[in-house]
């Protein structure tokens, strides 16, 4: 028989008992539902993943640290990673980095640890730094509302995530909170820029009057709270809780502002006293402001570095290296983060595969019971010259059909459930302030893999029919009833 003449033959079989052919059918639709859903499940949220790095440029950044160890991406970008050994990074050092053949550009990023609470309308959140960074397109931020930071932007002014927007009562809403103005309130030790610091003049004047026993000593500050305007809300899927800065107010934030008192007005004290019996009057002294920079002192937290081309990310790291700086590409993230979808596509995977282990049992048991209901035509085939071979392919082409519409059904069962998940899924996401939508689908190597295994299932499961129909005695066939 012609390969045509089997499948025709198998497929006119399997009408034959129309009920038993769609229960069947339908045990494996259960499964290659299951299996279609559940990976792509997985290989939505894989690709949204990828999508977000994507398109933050991240693909294409490298992170730079003075600890020569940094081996992973988001390390890099935490800060505080300064040291008395480390190179420190500075200007000129960005200014070498940039000129690593394929960097297209330098940020530079510095936070401060100041700040314990951002506040708004009266409610209080912990605020563990503010990040301040070159606004100049190396850095990017999912916005969904307002917009990020710029580079002509001055003191007072904040991007904060969406999950201090949330907190604070805008979730769904957050385009109400750009233009409101927030609070940030300092530690007690805060001395950066608008610190508010105890007057010295006055201090020494209440120790004069016997306000203290011990001379002026250390000065007594209180917490300072800086007001900022909010100009946009950005999501916090990127980086958690966050509030950005431009990178000049950020590095006021960490500089030292102390009074000294002039060395001039203790030189002439000590003079008027010095041949002077008894108590002296004391001349009134001078203070003068001093600030010192920390960014001076200990360079900045970190650089973020961008490539031309994602393929030239570790060339350009490595290349970065050896000016004795720590860089690392975002590859390490992202495979690390990927090997979690790969496990989890294993787990789901195995768990729709015992469905289909189930629904190949059905099509075994289907196979089965029309051998004994056709013994009397394989008989007749037989008689006619029908091979054992011919018989063999007959039985399992018919094994096959069954998986293979099943299959079929299962994929487009598994597709309108993915329609109906994401119609669910883009509100979720909606109301996030996140602009993906449909991030659940099919792809064509899925559709093509499910009713490809499912096909191969029911063949498999038909081997064991087909042959103990092809080891039949024609003879014995013929008389059976």
């Amino acid at each position: 028989m012609r390969w045509i003449d089997i499948i025709a033959t198998a497929l006119r079989n399997l009408q034959r008992q129309k009920l038993r052919s769609a229960l069947t059918i339908f045990a494996v639709v259960i499964g290659a539902a299951s299996v279609t859903i559940m990976l792509a499940l997985v290989s939505g949220a894989r690709g949204f993943f990828i999508q977000q790095f994507s398109a933050n440029g991240v693909l294409q950044q490298i992170a730079i640290s003075p600890q020569t160890d940094l081996t992973k991406f988001d390390q890099g970008n935490d800060g505080g990673n300064n040291c008395d050994s480390c190179v420190k990074l500075t200007d000129a050092l960005a200014a070498k980095v940039k000129a690593v053949p394929h960097v297209v550009g330098v940020a530079r990023r510095e936070s401060s640890g100041s700040f314990e609470a951002a506040i708004y309308n009266s409610q209080k959140l912990r605020l563990n730094e503010i990040e301040g960074y070159d606004a100049n397109g190396i850095i990017t931020n999912t916005m969904v509302a307002g917009r990020d930071i710029r580079d002509s932007d001055q003191d007072g002014v904040v991007t904060v995530t969406s999950d201090y927007a949330d907190k604070w009562g805008f979730k769904g809403h957050y385009n109400d909170l750009v233009g409101k103005q927030v609070q940030l309130l300092s530690r007690s030790w805060y001395q950066g820029v608008g610190a508010v610091l105890p007057d010295p003049q006055k201090q020494w004047e209440q120790c004069q009057n016997g306000g203290c026993q011990n001379g002026p000593g250390p000065q007594q500050q209180s917490p300072t709270t800086l007001v900022a305007t909010v100009v946009g809300v950005a999501d916090s899927t990127d980086r958690g809780e966050t509030v950005r800065a431009p990178l000049a107010w950020v590095n006021g934030m960490n500089e030292q502002r102390m009074y000294q008192q002039d060395p001039m007005d203790q030189a002439a004290q000590e003079a008027a006293c010095r041949n002077h019996p008894g108590p002296c009057a004391q001349p009134v002294p001078h203070f003068t402001l001093k600030v010192t920079s920390f960014l001076d002192q200990n360079g900045y937290s970190s650089f973020t570095a961008k490539v031309d081309d994602v393929n030239n990310a570790s060339t350009a790291a490595a290349a970065i290296r050896k000016l004795g700086v720590g860089a690392a590409d975002a590859e390490s993230l992202i495979q690390e983060q990927l090997k979690v979808f790969t496990i989890l596509g294993y787990v789901l995977g195995a768990i729709g595969g015992i469905a289909l282990a189930v629904a190949a049992i059905g099509v075994i048991n289907t196979m089965v019971m029309a051998i004994l209901e056709r013994t009397r035509e394989i008989g007749v085939l037989r008689a006619c010259g029908a091979t054992r071979a011919t018989i063999r392919r007959l039985f399992t082409v018919e094994a096959g059909l069954l998986g293979f519409w099943g299959g079929v059904a299962g994929v487009a069962v598994g597709f309108g459930l993915t329609r109906i998940a994401n119609v669910f899924i883009n509100k979720q996401l909606a109301s996030s302030g996140v602009h993906a939508h449909n991030i659940i689908g099919l792809p064509v190597w899925l559709i093509v893999s499910v009713i490809g295994a499912t096909t191969v299932i029911g063949m498999l499961a038909g081997l064991y029919p087909a042959f103990r129909a092809a080891r039949l005695n024609p003879v014995e066939a013929l008389r059976y009833e």
